[in-house]
């Protein structure tokens, strides 16, 4: 889970999920690995209260890169110890721990699992944000991706094992590479779920920012 200035939201979205995946995959089963991309609010200190009172939690304070970035170094750090699966969430409470199951339901016929977000209760602005990245993507790379940007996705190990080391570090919208390398090689399964609003604060890429960040989108995606 990447986390910038998430200091409204964080404490709720740990403890709201932790139980679930306790449920589901089984206690001491998992790691629940937070990545604080360079918040400059109370937001590392809340992880690490957070880290002391579960044993699950794991916090790596970082320099702000970004949050495709960010997740990148969570791939890694994933890789690096030898997870099996990697969940994928935001930490702005949109993504709803209800679906989960439904993902690990999944596991044994898909190795990778995307949710598709049939309803969002965020803005039109975002959902127009989102068609867009879809029809970029689709023009950039001739791939067809449902929902690109989804920060929703559980992914085995294997699929990424060899993509994340190919990641040029000045990539900023990771997800919607990853999405089409992984939609190409291994077609997602998707899972409908509904996306919550924030729980606090304000998105850390505002809208505007997105659409600005559409054409460089398109060119990165061509020469990759």
């Amino acid at each position: 889970m990447p986390v910038y200035n998430e200091e409204a939201s964080i404490a709720h979205v740990i403890e709201e999920w932790l139980p679930e995946i306790r449920k589901i995959v089984g206690n001491d089963q998992f790691v629940f690995c937070t990545l604080n991309d360079g918040s400059k609010d109370r937001t590392s200190a809340i992880l690490h209260e957070e880290e002391k009172k579960y044993a699950e939690i794991r916090v790596i304070d970082k320099e702000n890169t970004g949050h495709g970035q960010t997740c990148v170094r969570g791939y890694c750090e994933a890789i690096k110890n030898n997870a099996e699966w990697i969940l994928q969430i935001d930490s702005d409470g949109q993504c709803d721990p209800v679906f989960f199951k439904l993902f690990w339901k999944e596991r044994d016929k898909y190795n990778v699992i995307y949710g598709y977000r049939t309803k969002r209760e965020d803005g039109f602005s975002r959902f127009l944000i989102s068609k867009m990245v879809t029809i970029v993507t689709l023009f950039a790379t001739g791939v067809f991706v449902k929902d690109a940007n989804v920060p929703y996705r559980l992914m085995h190990a294997s699929t990424l094992r060899n993509m994340v080391e190919h990641i040029p570090e000045d990539f900023k919208l990771v997800n919607i590479l990853i999405a089409a390398m992984q939609q190409r090689q291994y077609n997602i399964k998707w899972i409908n779920i509904i996306f919550r609003d924030r729980y606090g604060g304000s998105p850390s890429v505002k809208a505007y920012s997105f659409m600005l960040e559409g054409i460089k989108l398109y060119k990165q995606l061509r020469i990759f």
